[in-house]
């Protein structure tokens, strides 16, 4: 019995690098441009490929310093550990990470703030009293910091 509707099925393909997190071993899927642990959450950002140079370069010129010279004892420069952009990748990554505990803890500092025991926050918010305990001492650990900062800046 044919009713003359064509039925679409959609396959989406989902990229998976089993047990390559460097965190925790786990395996990594692709969350659009980037992947993510199943496990701990960790993400990895893609490197960007540089461009390809033409092939018929100039010979690089040499300059002044002695240290150009054919046959110059060779000094080691210093060189960057991080490139610009896995910096950048990691300053995007600590933000969004920041702003995922600020959402996720949103209740429990709204309860701290109104000097709720920690037992009791734990039963309205479904977690142990031991990470209510770690988000106190974070957001302590920040006030201290910003207390700090504004020391050092009015100095």
């Amino acid at each position: 019995m044919d009713t003359g509707l064509a039925v679409e099925t959609k396959v989406k393909i989902m990229q998976c690098l089993l047990k390559s997190c460097q965190k925790c071993g786990g395996d990594l899927v692709q969350d659009n441009d980037e992947f993510r642990c199943w496990q701990c959450g960790s993400y990895y950002y893609p490197k960007m490929d540089l461009p390809e140079l033409p092939l018929d370069t100039p010979a690089p010129q040499a300059s002044g310093d002695p240290d150009d010279l054919p046959g110059a004892p060779r000094r080691r420069r210093h060189c960057s550990r991080w490139a610009v952009r896995d910096i950048n990748n990691m300053l995007v990554a600590k933000d969004r990470s920041e702003q995922r505990w600020w959402v996720r803890n949103d209740q429990i500092i709204k309860y701290l703030g109104e000097g709720k025991p920690v037992r009791e926050i734990s039963t309205l918010v479904g977690r142990s009293e031991r990470q209510i305990r770690v988000v106190r001492e974070q957001l302590n650990d920040m006030r201290a910091a910003n207390e700090i900062g504004q020391l050092m800046m009015s100095a």
